[in-house]
């Protein structure tokens, strides 16, 4: 717990009422703080938590008996963290004035906690209401779910935690006690479930990041009852750490129960970088999110897209030879695919000073020559604590790796390009270096971030918290316009919970085309239908649960323009109309030999041999392709080098080398 204050309930011991109890923080009584509910139980918030460890008591006095006693260590945290995420990230600059909050209040970017309104009007917009007292002309109503007609006005919660900026948004019907926050209690318009935004993006930024108290107005989720919550560091964008992602949600999770109350459930929302939190979150930190609505999903960060900037060098400088379908079929993505990658994202994996991490101070950004010691942009830089410091350099450990990768093994198994094409490929392709610039060397990852990766579940095994909750992606289909959301990465997903769990029904997957069919509505729909009935069921959560509860619409499904669905599922070599909507493609490692699962950051090797291709290769070819890989190829048949169990969940982590 954080911030000074725990949420406490407090059952009396058989043959004892509330009036009997006594409860004492740190030797000081504190039963004031909490107050009987309908079930015979206290319950309430104690304040006045000293940071580390705290011990909560409780007396329960009889007449004609002794008094009974329990004891509960609280560990108190700040309410700036870190909790299990290690320590924070520097530099760091505060954005709490570009968020209309203030002067940050400490070095940690904290501001003050805030409440504004806001109202939807007849016509459709929102727009702020200064006095949450008053009723504008133009007030509309809107009825959640539950069947509750109420005025659309929306409180918006805004303040900092772990040093993101959050905002919560939920139904309100303010009256003269509510509008103040100590005697604040929910209105009827919330239906008791929340929704969590993350947001898209890879980004290596070293500060707070910026959003409004606008932003959390979500008329999808609002209108219907739900509470909303948004954050900074919910922003795969501000930096691609998931171990803190997954800290902060769990911070703001407290926050929320402690202001609000349970919810009935919290599912998540959000595509791309927003798809990867979902997942990863989930499988790291399980039971902070109750069900998943990855959209346009990546399974995690470690994506293997650092492999497009290489292959586009050796595209561009020879266009004569390398056609767009030779790019497609050593790439699997459609051709423009591997462009966008390297144009978009590649530079937050390997640049090490890129948009100068967004800092202003872009005198604390790395330069080999003139500040060695800066702040460097990479993402492994984002996650220092869990993957470690090389002590010889004080660099970031990187698990990027190409050692032994055939580029275009299948397309010369295939015949779409020349052994010659594939020997010069993979001559000329090459890595990078520590500073991300492109060498002819390939790029060798450091074995204890590629162990720790696994480990700490940064990579998706698939396992951890994902095996009990539903997934539901849906996505608007790219491929054709080669945008980097390409359609077969739902299936990577497929194959990785059918590793780790033996089974994939508690996973939905829709397609639909890129404009037109909203997907989102539909898809909140469902999964409320679904979570409602898990959550209803008082056995204890399983995957069979979980599959037992499905809604009769929460199965794979295509849409066309006009909305009609097609029951099918997406798969290789499948036939039916969602295979011709929306066809799937390939990875350049998928296209190398690597498994469904793609999850090889470095592979174990084996040696050349002839009969792993369809053409001859002449003796001076085949030495060459020995000289390329010296100590062998992948050997895909083999976990990769380090590729090791989830270490557990909820992993505490400190500094490391």
């Amino acid at each position: 717990m954080s911030g000074g204050d725990a949420l406490v309930e407090v059952k009396p011991p058989q043959g004892s009422s509330t009036s009997q109890l006594t409860v004492a923080l740190n030797g000081k009584t504190v039963t004031e703080q909490l107050s009987a509910d309908d079930t015979g139980k206290l319950r309430g918030v104690i304040k006045g938590l000293t940071e580390g460890e705290n011990t909560l008591s409780v007396t329960a006095s009889a007449q004609g008996r002794s008094a009974s006693e329990a004891r509960l260590v609280l560990t108190n945290y700040a309410q700036t963290g870190p909790i299990l995420a290690g320590p924070l990230l520097a530099p760091y600059e505060c954005r709490t004035v570009e968020s209309n909050m203030g002067a940050p209040l400490d070095a940690n970017c904290s501001a003050t906690r805030r409440f504004d309104y806001f109202y939807r009007t007849a016509a459709g917009s929102f727009k702020p209401l200064a006095d949450p007292l008053s009723r504008p002309s133009d007030l509309a109503q809107t009825t959640t779910i539950e069947g509750k007609k109420v005025p659309y006005i929306v409180r918006v919660d805004s303040g900092t935690v772990g040093r993101t900026i959050y905002r919560i948004a939920v139904l309100d019907e303010p009256t003269a006690d509510s509008v103040d926050p100590a005697k604040y209690k929910p209105s009827a318009g919330w239906n008791h479930r929340l929704v969590v935004s993350f947001g898209g993006g890879a980004g290596t930024q070293y500060n707070q990041g910026v959003n409004q108290a606008t932003d959390a107005l979500a008329d999808l989720q609002l209108s219907r009852g739900f509470a909303y919550m948004i954050s900074t560091e919910l922003v795969n964008g501000q930096r691609g750490n998931a171990v803190l992602q997954g800290e902060t949600l769990m911070m703001l999770k407290e926050l929320f129960v402690k202001t609000y109350g349970m919810p009935k459930w919290t599912a998540g929302s959000g595509g791309s970088g927003g798809a990867i939190q979902q997942l990863v979150i989930t499988q790291i930190y399980p039971g902070l999110l109750d069900g998943l609505q990855p959209s346009l999903t990546f399974p995690d960060g470690s994506l293997h897209v650092a492999d497009c900037r290489l292959l586009e060098n050796v595209y561009k400088a020879d266009l004569a030879t390398w056609t767009n379908p030779k790019r497609a079929a050593v790439d699997g993505f459609t051709n423009g695919t591997c462009r966008a990658w390297d144009l978009s994202f590649v530079n937050t994996i390997v640049a090490t000073n890129a948009a100068g991490c967004a800092l202003k101070d872009t005198t604390k950004v790395y330069d080999p020559i003139n500040n060695p010691k800066g702040a460097r942009c990479t993402t492994a830089d984002m996650r220092t604590n869990i993957v470690g410091r090389d002590p010889a350099t004080g660099f970031a450990r990187s698990p990027l790796d190409n050692v032994g990768l055939q580029y275009g093994l299948e397309a010369v198994n295939k015949g779409t390009i020349s052994a010659e094409e594939f020997v010069l490929l993979n001559e000329k392709v090459g890595g990078y270096d520590k500073d991300g610039n492109p060498v002819p060397k390939r790029t060798v990852g450091d074995p204890l971030a590629l162990q720790r990766a696994y480990e700490s579940g940064l990579v998706n095994s698939g396992g951890g918290g994902l095996a009990q909750v539903p997934i539901l992606h849906s996505r608007t289909y790219n491929d054709a316009s080669g945008d980097i959301h390409s359609h077969e990465r739902d299936l990577v997903v497929r194959a990785r919970l059918q590793r780790a769990n033996g089974r994939t029904d508690n996973q939905v997957i829709w397609v639909g085309p890129r404009t037109g069919y909203p997907l989102a509505s539909l898809s909140l729909d469902v999964m409320t239908a679904w979570l409602d009935g898990i959550t209803d069921d008082p056995a204890p959560l399983s995957i069979d649960k979980v599959v037992a509860h499905k809604p009769g619409t929460a199965t794979d499904a295509c849409f066309d323009v006009n909305g009609t669905r097609f029951n099918e599922s997406p798969a290789y070599g499948a036939t039916g109309i969602c295979s011709a909507l929306y066809p799937l493609h390939g990875e350049p490692r998928q296209q190398a030999g690597a498994p469904a699962t793609n999850d090889i950051s470095k592979c174990q090797l084996k040696p050349l041999v002839t009969a792993d291709y369809v053409p001859t290769f002449t003796p001076t070819q085949w030495a060459r392709l020995n000289t390329v890989f010296p100590d062998g190829v992948c050997d895909w048949s083999k976990p990769g080098v380090g590729q090791v169990a989830l270490k557990g969940t909820y992993q505490k982590y400190g500094e490391l080398n």
